[in-house]
């Protein structure tokens, strides 16, 4: 028993170390694509396009939106995502601070953890292998936050 859940740290590791230069490619293929973030307290719904090819500013693969301002105006910053299983999903602007950052929940998505004063809610606008994608993502997400 010992044995495997050392091999399983040692792998979740390895993935850290990597996910530390960037987004790996399994991990944006699973994440990128056609996202809704709604406010959980008004309901207010906008788009987000998770794109799989860099950003501009280099720090993370491009992320773009439709009609947010009206629920987080300062979103309107964030021009590149980045994802890691100890942080979760970020937002960062073209310097590369955090706008918005965003941890898997029991929900069929992602909530808002930092700023803490938002209660906003990231799900992807499904395609079949989407949903199925998200929870192999959430399984290995609990096994490295299992390690913390």
């Amino acid at each position: 028993m010992h044995g495997i859940l050392r091999k399983i740290v040692v792998m979740a590791g390895a993935t850290l170390a990597f996910a530390g230069l960037g987004v790996l490619s399994s991990q944006a293929s699973v994440i990128s694509g056609h996202w809704s973030i709604s406010d959980a307290l008004s309901s207010k719904t906008c788009s987000a396009q998770l794109e799989t090819e860099p950003a501009a500013s280099g720090y993370g693969n491009a992320f773009k939106t439709t009609n947010c301002q009206g629920l987080y105006a300062p979103i309107s910053k964030a021009t590149a995502w980045q994802w890691s299983y100890e942080e979760g999903l970020s937002l960062l602007d073209a310097e590369g601070q955090v706008v918005l950052q965003f941890d898997i929940d029991e929900l069929d998505g992602l909530t808002s953890v930092g700023p803490s004063s938002l209660f906003l809610i990231m799900q992807p606008v499904h395609h079949d292998s989407k949903a199925s994608d998200l929870s192999e993502l959430i399984e290995k997400a609990i096994v490295v936050t299992a390690q913390r």
